[in-house]
């Protein structure tokens, strides 16, 4: 799943980068928090 970073990830990018994930990370994890779309 592609999404796009809200905030600075350790490991994983900087705010505004475009960045491919495992989809339960961001579903469970960087949407919830807010910290992707």
């Amino acid at each position: 799943m592609e999404v796009i970073l809200l905030d600075k990830i350790a490991k994983l990018g900087e705010l505004g980068d475009k960045v491919s994930v495992k989809s339960g990370y961001a579903r469970n994890y960087l949407l919830p928090q807010g910290k992707a779309v």
